[in-house]
C-alpha cells in the first residue's frame, strides 16, 4: 500500500471512530431525554389521578377521610417539588382543587394556601387580549383561588384576611365579568354565599363572638340573601353549611334546612 493510501485509510478510520463516538453520545442523550420525558409524563398522570381521588374522598367521606386526602395532597406537592412547574405544566385548577379539598376536609391549611397561591400565579397573570389591552389569564380560576384562601383565613379565625380575599374575588367578577356571563353572575352569587357561610363558620369556631363580629356576620348574610334564593341548594353550598354547628349570630339563614340536600 502506498503512503498516500495508508494515510487516507488512517484518516477514514479516525473519522469513522469519531462518528461512532458522536453517535453513541447522542444515543445516550436521546435515551436519557426519553427516560426523563416518560418519568415526567408519569408524574403528570399521577398528579391528575391524585386530584381525582381527593375529589372522590371529599365527596363521599369528607373529614372522615382527612388523612387520606392529606396524604394524596402531600404526594402532589412532592412531585411538583421534584419536577417543577416548568416541566410539569400543571393547570391552575390542579393547584386550586388540591387546596380546595384540603380546606374542605382537612386541617392542613398551610399546604392548602400554598396550593391556592400557586394557582394564582398561573391564573391571575395578565396577558395580551388581542385588542391592544390586557386581561387576566383565567379570571374564574383566580377568583376561586381567592375563595380558597378566604376559607383558610376563616378557619384560622382571621376576619380581616377572609374579608380581603372575598373582596378581591368580587373585584374580579366586576373587572372580568364583562367577558364572561358566568363570572359576572353565578360566580358573584357563589362568592357572596360562600362569604356569608365562611363568616358564620368563623364565629362558630370562636366560641363567643363579639357584638361587632356578629354585626359583620349578619351584614354578610343579608348581602347574600338574594344569592341564596337564586342558587337554591346544591352540594357545594350544603357542603359548606354542614361545617357550621350553630347560628350564633342569629342570621336569617336556616342552617338546619340548608344542611340537608
Amino acid at each position: 500500500m502506498s503512503t498516500r493510501a495508508a494515510v487516507a485509510s488512517a484518516v477514514i478510520a479516525a473519522v469513522s471512530a469519531v462518528a461512532s463516538t458522536v453517535s453513541a453520545v447522542y444515543g445516550v442523550d436521546a435515551s436519557r431525554d426519553l427516560g426523563n420525558a416518560q418519568r415526567r409524563d408519569a408524574a403528570q398522570a399521577a398528579i391528575s389521578q391524585y386530584v381525582v381521588q381527593m375529589s372522590e374522598l371529599d365527596r363521599t367521606g369528607g373529614s372522615s377521610r382527612r388523612n387520606e386526602i392529606v396524604t394524596l395532597a402531600t404526594q402532589v406537592d412532592s412531585l411538583i417539588a421534584q419536577y417543577g412547574q416548568s416541566e410539569l405544566h400543571l393547570s391552575a385548577s390542579t393547584y386550586r382543587l388540591t387546596g380546595l379539598f384540603l380546606t374542605l376536609s382537612t386541617t392542613d391549611l398551610e399546604l392548602a394556601e400554598h396550593m391556592a397561591r400557586e394557582s394564582l400565579k398561573l391564573s391571575a397573570r395578565m396577558e395580551p387580549d388581542g385588542a391592544g389591552g390586557s386581561r387576566m389569564a383565567d379570571p374564574l380560576e383566580a377568583l376561586q383561588a381567592h375563595r380558597v384562601i378566604a376559607d383558610v383565613a376563616a378557619q384560622n379565625l382571621d376576619f380581616t384576611k377572609m374579608n380581603r380575599e372575598y373582596e378581591t374575588a368580587l373585584e374580579i367578577t366586576g373587572s372580568e365579568g364583562k367577558r364572561n356571563r358566568y363570572i359576572r353572575t353565578e360566580a358573584r352569587q357563589f362568592t357572596r354565599v360562600y362569604w356569608a357561610l365562611s363568616a358564620m363558620m368563623l364565629v362558630d369556631d370562636l366560641g363567643k363572638p363579639s357584638a361587632a363580629q356578629c354585626d359583620e356576620v349578619r351584614r354578610r348574610a343579608d348581602a347574600a340573601r338574594a344569592d341564596f334564593e337564586a342558587l337554591g341548594k346544591n352540594p357545594e353550598i350544603v357542603r359548606r353549611a354542614n361545617r357550621i354547628e350553630s347560628n350564633k349570630c342569629s342570621t336569617w339563614i336556616d342552617l338546619s334546612a340548608l344542611q340537608k340536600y
